[in-house]
């Protein structure tokens, strides 16, 4: 077609070929070192996001109830 344009190709790399910024723990918000359990990153569309897991608990919720399991008697 007369006129149109084509877009130039680039060897920039993809959003999946560019590993995610390690964990800056020192940033503002972040929880206490000694209380991150795990992270874990899931991607939603082209964004990837990171779930932080913690031992933390605030003082507005109540702590997990452990599991009832069978009694043992000795």
């Amino acid at each position: 077609m007369p006129g149109a344009k084509r877009k130039k190709r680039t060897n920039a790399p993809r959003a999946k070929d560019v590993p995610s910024p390690p964990l800056n723990p020192l940033r503002t918000g972040m929880p206490a070192l000694d209380s991150i359990v795990g992270v874990k990153e899931f991607k939603k569309g082209k964004k990837v996001y990171r779930l932080i897991q913690t031992n933390e608990v605030d003082e507005y919720e109540q702590p997990l109830a452990k599991a009832k399991g069978k009694k043992r008697h000795a």
